[in-house]
């Protein structure tokens, strides 16, 4: 296959669970990496407060994220309201922060202790993947309009 048939695969909306949940582990690796960069420069370069870079960071990623999900991963919506559908994605996000939150808190305290916290990192961050994959997929991408 030439780099036009890989490109128009890419470009082919996604039919299948599989395909989907690809595409979302690339956009989250994506919206992660500008998360992570932008916390790093704002809080390194320009020299403000972690909690500002990591604001910013996670928003970045979140929008990456949504923009994705509308145009490359999910092919159908549940809402007419875009503002509808990005709020609800916002709260699957934040969801999915809280629960980031404590899952890296109980693995690192209770399972691998604060050495290998590292190992609590990876965990976490499959579950809560899965957590956002499945909730985006169930309330936000599937067959049916709301009104709202």
């Amino acid at each position: 296959m030439n780099l036009q048939g890989y490109l128009d695969q890419l470009r082919r909306p996604t039919g299948g669970l599989w395909r989907q949940l690809v595409r979302y582990a690339f956009s989250g690796g994506l919206a992660f990496a500008v998360d992570f960069g932008l916390l790093w420069f704002i809080t390194s370069c320009l020299h403000a407060n972690y909690l500002t870079g990591a604001f910013f960071g996670y928003l970045a990623g979140l929008v990456i994220t949504y923009l994705l999900s509308i145009r490359w991963i999910f092919n159908e919506r549940r809402f007419k309201s875009r503002t509808a559908e990005f709020l609800l994605f916002a709260l699957i996000g934040g969801a999915g922060m809280l629960l980031t939150q404590g899952c890296m808190y109980v693995f690192t305290e209770y399972v691998f202790g604060e050495h290998l916290y590292l190992c609590s990192k990876l965990l976490t961050t499959v579950i809560v993947s899965l957590f956002n994959f499945v909730m985006k997929k169930l309330l936000l991408f599937t067959q049916g309009h709301r009104d709202s």
